[in-house]
């Protein structure tokens, strides 16, 4: 199905939210973004009201998270008190008959979420589910297995926290969920979000596919229900940029020849305990200009590496960080240096140049695999329209330890690459310039 960035809406599915915007994001709006969504991403999971936060690492195959609970890293605050991070967005249908929003959707929350009528106090709040319109919806009631928290009743409450702010309140319920072009996934668990007429929660979507590892994500259920015998969950192909114009893809069960093809690279999946929804590779090494860096691979494993779908630079442990930044340098010398850029230390100014020849970088994985990013992926201009009157840097970071214990690779990194999820092999496959 067409997956667009935030910004791209309303060109790509006819209408949008009002707060949507236009133009190439300025480079403090994505620091500060990928901070909140690091921030959310790292925090103290606790038990939430109807949500079971925490619990074991994951296998390649899902299994039910503890008591029959469901498994949730802390969403972001309200976008009133700080601006949350879920920067891609597709077209999905809930109900019968299908009531078609805008959507994003993650890797790591741990459950879908919907915004739902009636709004809170009775004020307008489109866009929004009307659960009145569809024959096939359904409340979950207290007492049923994915129901953790004790109650009684006809409906399981949902409650989202970050710290000490609710996110959002509701119940959770099943209905129908239909994706572009044609599959239907009947009984599809979701959390109905009660929502007051200028709540944001999802950052201008209407709500938010879950595609992690929890045994209540999309992906999961494509896997365990026996729907596909396709290698891949999932996988998808972020736009090559930012602007309205330009589109992705993301896939849900397809079977591709390619993924078994010569031109696919797979890396095995690891875990981490303390985020056990999340997708995570072992990154061994990092080569730039064809050298390898003198980074010894325990320096990376001693974090793990997170695949993120929505922060968008590249953050590195401070040693393998240093080891990249100085061999950039080098091979960079030839080019006028411009001050940094916040978390940015590595940037040069373009202006008037003819012409750009950067060295190749490439991440090394467990396995062998390697990612080639080419200067798109590695670098954050400041007018990606006209690179030779602007500002490029380098568009790693290091990680604020211990703040962020896991290194990140952002999105920006995996532009234009079919990112493909194999459940049930435990791995990650890459496949170039696939959009």
């Amino acid at each position: 199905m067409p997956l667009v960035h935030r910004r791209g809406i309303r060109s790509a599915f006819g209408g949008a939210r009002s707060d949507e915007n236009r133009g190439q994001p300025t480079a403090d709006e994505v620091f500060d973004r990928d901070a909140v969504r690091l921030r959310s991403l790292f925090a103290v999971p606790r038990q939430l009201g109807g949500v079971e936060a925490g619990g074991g690492a994951p296998t390649p195959a899902p299994a039910a998270a503890a008591g029959g609970g469901v498994t949730v890293t802390p969403m972001v605050a309200p976008i009133s008190v700080a601006p949350g991070a879920l920067e891609y967005r597709v077209l999905a249908g809930y109900g019968a008959p299908a009531q078609r929003f805008p959507v994003a959707f993650d890797t790591n929350f741990g459950v879908s979420v919907l915004r739902c009528k009636p709004c809170v106090g009775g004020a307008p709040c489109d866009p929004a589910f009307e659960p009145s319109r569809s024959s096939s919806f359904a409340a979950i009631p207290c007492g049923s297995p994915e129901c953790a928290v004790e109650c009684t009743g006809a409906s399981c409450p949902f409650t989202i926290q970050f710290g000490n702010v609710t996110v959002a309140n509701g119940t959770l319920v099943r209905d129908t969920l239909t994706l572009p072009p044609s599959a239907t996934f009947a009984g599809f668990t979701f959390g109905c979000i009660e929502v007051g007429a200028d709540a944001d929660t999802f950052d201008g979507a209407v709500g938010l596919i879950d595609l992690s590892r929890s045994s209540h994500s999309l992906a999961s259920r494509v896997i365990s229900n026996g729907a596909t015998t396709s290698a891949a969950a999932f996988s998808y192909c972020l736009p090559s940029s930012s602007a309205t114009s330009s589109r992705g893809f993301l896939s849900i069960g397809a079977s591709r020849p390619e993924y078994s093809g010569g031109d696919i690279k797979y890396a095995p999946m690891s875990s981490n305990p303390n985020h056990p929804n999340s997708y995570f590779v072992d990154l061994v090494g990092i080569s730039v200009g064809g050298e390898d860096l003198p980074v010894p691979p325990a320096v990376f494993a001693a974090h793990g590496t997170l695949l993120e779908a929505a922060t968008e630079f590249t953050f590195l442990a401070p040693a393998a960080y240093a080891a990249l930044r100085d061999a950039f340098r080098k091979d960079m010398a030839p080019y006028p240096a411009a001050p940094p850029f916040r978390v940015l230390d590595t940037c040069y100014n373009l202006t008037g140049l003819a012409s750009l020849a950067v060295p190749a970088v490439a991440l090394r994985f467990a396995g062998g695999t390697e990612l080639e990013l080419d200067v798109r992926q590695m670098m954050y201009f400041a007018d990606p329209s006209s690179v030779f009157s602007s500002v490029a840097c380098l568009a790693f970071a290091a990680a604020p330890l211990p703040a962020f214990p896991v290194s990140v690779i952002g999105t920006l990194a995996q532009r234009s690459t079919e990112v493909v999820y194999d459940l049930r092999g435990g791995r990650v496959g890459f496949i170039p310039g696939r959009c």
